[in-house]
């Protein structure tokens, strides 16, 4: 692939997407068409090419490069919805990524644009992380790093909890990708990076936690397993005293949540209980407890 020019690159990655488009979306039944090597070659060739050089796309070209990566990232996301075996989900996770560094590279430093770009690239890192991808997860990681200190330089109307909450689900996926690389040790040292104060981004922090873990545990490694179920307990209890304080209709949801998690996870733990009682004694309806039903959409004092 002889491409010289940014413009040149530009409409050989829009043509590329088009055609992977074509290939799935028209014969969804043949899934395997883009998994042949010819297309694993391209779609490597491709993904080196980012990040695109400074200046690359153009007010006419990044719509286009945003509205071609979105169609690839909703189809993808529809094809691995269907599943299937063999190195087939580690290929999506290529054209996904695919799709995900063109609307990187479309999106805006300073509007709800950017949010996106950053939400998604948590999801997809995530996958790849799981499904063995290690390198093409370590090249969105430096994407999100970029992107967060631009976020940081830029006078940007993004609230002060929201970017603490982009740099914890940053520091937590390093850590997650650390600890698959069979790096543990690493994996602690960016944990204590973890900022201290705020609830931002603790569900996160409890759900990585949660995950080395059990796969420490599943491994026999018993008192790493005990210092990161630890940690995502620790987590569990800043959601949902920070929850406890909060009168909304969303908090009252995410506290649900995390207490349906603590009740499956470590329900039989002292402390959870005494977070469950706490819970309780700000209750108005003690009927429900009574009862033994779980209803945390009740009014709180």
């Amino acid at each position: 692939m002889a491409i010289k020019s940014p413009k040149e690159q530009v409409e050989a990655i829009l043509d590329f997407a088009g055609k992977l488009q074509s290939k799935t979306i028209n014969h969804p039944e043949k899934q395997h068409l883009i998994s042949d090597d010819n297309i694993r070659k391209q779609i490597d060739q491709y993904l080196n090419l980012f990040p695109l050089p400074a200046g690359s796309l153009t007010p006419v070209t990044r719509p286009r490069f945003d509205h071609e990566g979105t169609k690839l990232w909703n189809n993808c996301v529809r094809l691995m919805a269907m599943g299937e075996t063999g190195d087939g989900p580690m290929v999506r996770c290529k054209v996904k990524a695919l799709a995900f560094v063109m609307i990187e590279a479309a999106a805006p430093i300073r509007d709800p644009g950017c949010n996106r770009a950053l939400e998604t690239a948590f999801r997809l890192a995530m996958t790849c992380i799981e499904q063995s991808c290690l390198d093409l997860s370590q090249k969105i990681i430096e994407t999100v790093a970029v992107r967060l200190d631009k976020l940081e330089k830029a006078q940007s109307d993004i609230e002060k909890s929201k970017l603490q909450q982009f740099n914890t689900e940053y520091y937590m996926l390093r850590v997650y990708l650390s600890w698959f690389q069979g790096r543990p040790d690493i994996a602690d040292h960016l944990f204590s990076k973890i900022p201290k104060s705020g609830h931002e981004g603790q569900g996160f922090v409890m759900d990585i936690c949660y995950k080395v873990g059990s796969l420490a545990l599943s491994r026999k490694q018993y008192d790493v397993a005990a210092k990161w179920l630890g940690r995502a307990l620790e987590s569990c209890e800043w959601i949902v005293r920070a929850n406890l304080h909060l009168d909304t209709a969303e908090s009252k949801v995410s506290l649900a949540r995390t207490l349906e998690s603590l009740k499956v996870q470590y329900g039989c733990l002292f402390p959870v209980r005494l977070i469950q009682l706490e819970v309780l004694s700000r209750e108005l309806n003690w009927g429900a407890y009574i009862q033994g039903r779980w209803n945390y959409s009740l009014s709180w004092l």
